[in-house]
C-alpha cells in the first residue's frame, strides 16, 4: 500500500516520532489479516526491512520511506506454516489514485487478486489530469440541506460499534456474537503486535 510523498508534509508533526509509515498503512492490511484468520491461525514470526533518503533529504523527517514485514504464520489445523508480506511507503509518485492498494494471496488451491485502489470509476480534466476515483469512499456535502454520509467511509464502521454497545448494555448479545462479526480487541490484538514486532525488528536488525 502507498501514498505519495506530500503525504510526509501533511503527517509532519507525528511522523517518525509517534508512528511511522508501517503503523499508518501496513496497519489496514495486517488487521484484516489477523481479523480474518482468527481461531485459524496466528503470527509466530517478524522479520522487517526498510528503506530510506526521501523524507530525510527532502523533508528533513528521519524516518524511514518505505518499510515491508516478513511475517510467519502458524495453521492450528494442518500444522503447517506460510508466509506473508506487507510493504508501506509514502513516497510515490502523484498518480491516478490517493492510495495504491493490493492484496495478493496465493496458495496450492488457489489465488486471489484483488485491486482495492480501482473502483471502476475513471475521470479526465485539463486541471487533474487523468484519475481513478472512488465516488463511495466520502459525501462531504449534504444533500437537500441535510447530512447524507452515512454510507461513506468510517460512518458505518461506528454505526456498527455503536449498535453493538447498545445490544450490549440492553443484554440482546454477548461479547462473543461481537467477536464472531466484528473486528474485535479479542480478535485483532495480534495486529499490534506484529506493528510492534516490525518497529522492534527495524531498531535491532533482527527477526522477532
Amino acid at each position: 500500500m502507498s501514498q505519495p510523498k506530500f503525504q510526509l508534509s501533511t503527517f509532519r508533526s507525528w511522523a517518525g516520532i509517534s508512528s511511522d509509515i508501517s503503523y499508518y498503512l501496513n496497519s489496514h492490511h495486517i488487521d484484516f489479516h489477523v481479523w480474518s484468520l482468527h481461531g485459524r491461525a496466528r503470527p509466530t514470526r517478524v522479520t522487517a526491512m526498510g528503506s530510506s533518503g526521501v523524507a530525510k533529504s527532502q523533508y528533513n523527517i528521519d524516518t524511514e520511506d518505505v518499510i515491508t514485514l516478513s511475517v510467519q504464520w502458524f495453521n492450528f489445523q494442518s500444522k503447517t506454516t506460510g508466509t506473508a508480506v506487507y510493504t508501506s511507503s509514502w513516497i510515490s509518485a502523484k498518480s491516478d489514485t490517493h492510495t495504491q492498494q493490493k492484496f495478493y494471496y496465493v496458495g496450492h488451491q488457489g489465488e486471489i487478486n484483488i485491486d482495492q485502489a480501482h473502483r471502476g470509476y475513471t475521470l479526465a480534466s485539463d486541471t487533474n489530469g487523468y484519475l481513478s476515483i472512488n465516488p463511495l469512499y466520502m459525501k462531504l456535502t449534504a444533500t437537500d440541506g441535510y447530512f447524507s454520509g452515512q454510507n461513506g467511509y468510517g460512518y458505518r464502521s461506528f454505526e456498527a460499534f455503536i449498535d453493538a454497545v447498545a445490544n450490549l448494555n440492553a443484554k440482546k448479545i454477548d461479547m462473543d456474537a461481537c467477536d464472531a462479526k466484528l473486528a474485535t480487541i479479542g480478535t485483532t490484538f495480534q495486529e499490534t503486535a506484529v506493528l510492534e514486532a516490525g518497529r522492534i525488528s527495524l531498531d535491532n536488525q533482527c527477526a522477532m
